[in-house]
C-alpha cells in the first residue's frame, strides 16, 4: 500500500483504534515533505547530526553516572 491510496481520516487517532491510527499521521504528513533530493538530503543530514548528538550525550551520560560530583 502506498500512501497516495491511504484515505485521512478526521476521527481522532485515539479512536481509530490499533497500529493502523499511528500509521495514518505520517501517511498524510508526508505529502507535506519537500520532493526535492537538495532539500531532503539537507533534512537527512541534520537528522543525522542530532542523532550523533544524542549519542555522544548519552555516552557522557553513562560515564558520569558512577562519578562523584562534590
Amino acid at each position: 500500500m502506498d500512501s497516495s491510496s491511504i484515505q485521512p481520516s478526521t476521527a481522532p487517532v485515539g479512536d481509530i483504534g490499533g497500529a493502523a491510527g499511528y500509521a495514518a499521521i505520517p501517511a498524510t504528513s508526508a505529502s507535506k515533505y519537500p520532493s526535492e533530493t537538495e532539500l531532503l538530503d539537507k533534512l537527512c543530514e541534520r537528522v543525522y547530526e542530532l542523532l550523533r548528538e544524542d549519542i555522544r550525550a548519552q555516552r557522557e551520560r553513562v560515564r558520569n553516572y558512577g562519578s562523584r560530583r562534590w
